[in-house]
């Protein structure tokens, strides 16, 4: 297949990493990008050596294969919509939109138009994460327990911090477990915030795993942990400096400790590369609507707990 034709709809914290990385691939050709911000799509723009837009439809007009949507969760079934009415294979950052119903358009338009519509669970693209379902596979898995957390980032406006990054854990809980949510428990409190700043939430799974997810705006640095005890050994697991321990019961309750191999990457680059890749053979997507659907589904239910 030629270069592919893509686009990035939305150049803000995450957007411009899309537009980077784009432009640094081979076999890829970096249409534009476009953003609301002109100022904002100019710089970017100028840094990825391609055009700037300030109407996505515009940038739709120079005819692209396959685009990344970046923008507010509100805006997402209107821009994808849009894209996939045209032929054009999408990829919108999690959540998939900001209503089951709007994300059941986008999957319905999807195989309308026989397009890829690929979501943005970058997490799922960590080196880490297979190097943690490998080290599992065997096993019986008694519990999952992850930490995320941070201080409150100024580009958040229209969600709260369980479906901005809440939902990053519910999907690996998902995909480690091979299971679904059974029984769902959640305590969520506005603190400093307009939206949920602050959550805990359980878990019971279809499986009997039970997990556990800490995730707050509130601590002043971050933290992106995972734990995981299983019959056989426990698993601990950093997302930000990608390194993996497995810990192995040996005698006297002592433990050996083992870091495990972790191929360095860049999550954005392999989660980019996966989707193209997906186009080009023709292949299911690693990450589908279905999934981030169920991913939403499962924060919804946690925040009407609250």
């Amino acid at each position: 297949m030629d270069k592919l034709r893509v686009g990035v709809v939305g150049v803000g914290s995450m957007g411009r990493h899309h537009a980077r990385v784009y432009s640094q691939m081979p076999d890829v050709v970096l249409v534009g990008v476009s953003d609301l911000d002109k100022n904002l799509a100019d710089t970017i723009a100028s840094q990825c050596k391609t055009k700037a837009f300030t109407d996505y439809r515009d940038l739709l007009k120079e005819g692209v294969d396959a685009v990344s949507i970046a923008v507010p969760t509100t805006m997402h079934k209107k821009i994808a919509l849009d894209f996939m009415e045209k032929g054009v294979h999408v990829l919108v950052e999690k959540p998939i939109a900001d209503s089951l119903e709007a994300g059941r358009e986008l999957i319905k338009k999807a195989r309308e138009k026989n397009v890829k519509l690929m979501v943005g669970h970058i997490e799922r693209f960590n080196p880490v994460i297979p190097v943690i379902k490998k080290s599992i596979e065997n096993c019986k898995v008694i519990s999952i327990g992850i930490t995320r957390v941070g201080p409150l980032p100024p580009r958040i406006k229209d969600v709260g911090v369980v479906v901005d990054i809440g939902v990053h854990d519910i999907d690996i809980i998902r995909h480690l477990t091979n299971s679904e949510f059974k029984r769902i428990y959640s305590l969520v409190q506005a603190s400093v915030a307009a939206k949920e700043d602050i959550a805990m939430l359980s878990f019971v799974m279809e499986n009997g795993v039970l997990a556990h997810i800490t995730t707050d705006w509130l601590t002043p640095y971050k933290v992106r942990e995972i734990n995981i005890s299983t019959k056989e050994k426990f698993i601990r697991g950093n997302f930000i400096t990608q390194k993996v321990s497995e810990y192995s019961s040996w005698k006297d309750s002592s433990y050996i400790v083992k870091d495990l191999f972790v191929p360095f990457g860049e999550p954005l680059m392999l989660e980019l590369q996966a989707f193209l890749k997906s186009i080009r053979e023709d292949t299911p997507v690693p990450v589908s609507g279905e999934d981030s659907l169920k991913v939403l589904e499962v924060a919804l239910k946690c925040l009407e707990q609250k």
